[in-house]
């Protein structure tokens, strides 16, 4: 089916499940301006390839599925504005998260630490010898070119330069307890069109062209911020004997 009809279905579908996760076919299908036969074409097809779950008068959408949705959406030419308004926050989280482990990351969400007289909060903490990355997922779309955004990346790397300073005591919560060093670095990711912009040596990616930052991970690091830290010996807690 020609994209311009597929990428409309899958915006009224990202838009029409946020609240339920489901939507009438009657009601999609009156808000497209399409055929009848083209729509059953798609929502056929949809269905086949596991994006969404045809259940009688209804169409019904997991969390993954919306994200997939999402996905293809854009890769189809969608809107960016459009589908990060169709996104609710812990979605785009999410969506960050699930990129991450199909790249091999153990991931934390929303990661909380108190250091420095303070709680901090990073939303995905990914981690793969010698990487761990401090994530920052925002919706904004027009890149880091306003004061708000660029303010924001501020935070977030003092926030990473926190966590690095105090990782000693966080190696076991995060399961890195047995590796020997890491490289500790930020990140900021968004659904902004610009593929990659870097401010303050943060580098602010869409989030399509993580998978391919994530292969090239090696040759990025010495134009952005990161930090080499050594990791303390892992002593295993000595196991309590039983007594019968």
């Amino acid at each position: 089916m020609n994209s311009p009809a597929r990428r409309n279905v899958l915006q009224a579908l990202l838009a029409s499940t946020r609240e339920e996760g489901e939507t009438e076919l009657g009601e999609l299908e009156k808000s497209l301006n399409i055929t009848g036969e083209a729509f059953r074409l798609i929502l056929m097809e949809l269905s086949s390839s596991g994006l969404v779950k045809l259940d009688g008068d209804a169409v019904k959408v997991s969390l993954g599925q919306r994200l997939q949705i999402a996905e293809q959406l854009i890769r189809l030419g969608g809107d960016f504005q459009t589908v990060s308004r169709s996104l609710g926050w812990l979605e785009f989280e999410e969506f960050v998260a699930h990129v991450f482990e199909e790249n091999g990351y153990n991931v934390l969400r929303r990661f909380r630490f108190q250091a420095e007289g303070r709680r901090w909060e990073i939303d995905v903490l990914a981690t793969k010898f010698p990487y761990i990355v401090c994530a920052e997922c925002k919706h904004w779309t027009k890149g880091i070119g306003d004061a708000a955004a660029r303010k924001i990346v501020e935070i977030h790397k003092e926030k990473t330069e926190v966590f690095a300073r105090h990782i000693d005591g966080l190696v076991e919560r995060i399961g890195v307890h047995r590796w020997k060093n890491a490289v500790i670095t930020p990140m900021t990711l968004s659904l902004s069109p610009t593929p990659m912009s870097i401010y303050r040596r943060v580098p602010s990616l869409n989030i399509l062209v993580l998978t391919s930052y994530l292969e090239e991970f090696q040759g990025q690091l010495e134009r952005i911020e990161h930090h080499r830290v050594e990791l303390p010996p892992w002593k295993p807690r000595p196991e309590q004997t039983r007594l019968g």
